[in-house]
């Protein structure tokens, strides 16, 4: 194997040598990291940048050969328009979507959460939360949310959310923004409420997050935040004290 590439070269011509159309799939989508840059197509990245920012700890050489190989699979085609390259899922990657989250979902079901809780990428999350908030009407245009994460060193402490124009920037410099809504949390209270695994108003009640600003913004906090797309899944055994 070379560069990181998921072909091989045994006389069988596959990794596992058999016919079954599990072990071809297998073969290809097991290649570390494509599941991963699947995920971030089908959340709505489609530049090289965005993609990589959901897969931080991937190098960017190696992305851009994982990026080939699905092309060469059909499974993602290439754009180019004014000079501007978007990546985009074809019909055989969307047909993935399923496959995707249903990995996602029995990981959030079955899985410990203690695991997850101790490889904490800060990026990622904010990432995450990111293109998961949800403008609503009730909010001014420009809304601003910062972030105060009191669990990781400095320079990546603070984040702030930019809601403007219907759509959300994150920004990790501070340009002296007019903060709306101030949050002071840990980055695993934050991952426990952004996953389901725990409540955000039981954490609020408990002083785990802490929440400043007008009471119609703090309020509807959970609005607009939203939640990870498979938080749903785990929220039955949540134990919600309000």
């Amino acid at each position: 194997m070379k560069n990181g590439s998921s072909k091989n070269t045994n006389k069988e011509g596959s990794m596992y040598g058999q016919y079954c159309p599990l072990a071809m799939s297998a073969e290809f989508l097991c290649a570390r990291w494509t599941m991963l840059i699947l995920r971030e197509l089908m959340l709505g990245s489609s530049s090289f940048n965005d993609i990589g920012r959901g897969v931080p700890r991937m190098s960017r050489s190696l992305l851009s050969t994982r990026l080939k190989e699905l092309i060469q699979a059909g499974i993602v085609k290439k754009q180019t328009s004014n000079n501007h390259i978007s990546y985009q899922l074809t019909q055989a990657g969307k047909a993935l979507r399923p496959i995707v989250l249903g990995m996602a979902e029995w990981g959030q079901k079955w899985l410990k959460v203690e695991p997850s809780l101790r490889d904490l990428d800060v990026g990622l999350l904010m990432w995450d939360i990111r293109r998961n908030t949800r403008p609503i009407d009730a909010l001014p245009d420009p809304f601003i949310v910062e972030f105060y994460l009191t669990d990781v060193v400095d320079n990546q402490s603070h984040h702030w959310l930019i809601f403007k124009d219907g759509d959300v920037d994150l920004c990790h410099i501070d340009h002296g923004f007019d903060v709306d809504v101030y949050i002071e949390v840990s980055i695993v209270q934050l991952t426990k409420v952004w996953m389901g695994w725990e409540c955000m108003q039981s954490a609020i009640n408990a002083s785990d997050i802490v929440l400043r600003g007008k009471p119609e913004y703090t309020k509807t906090a959970e609005q607009w935040l939203g939640q990870s797309i498979v938080a749903d899944v785990s929220k039955v055994s949540v134990n919600c004290r309000i």
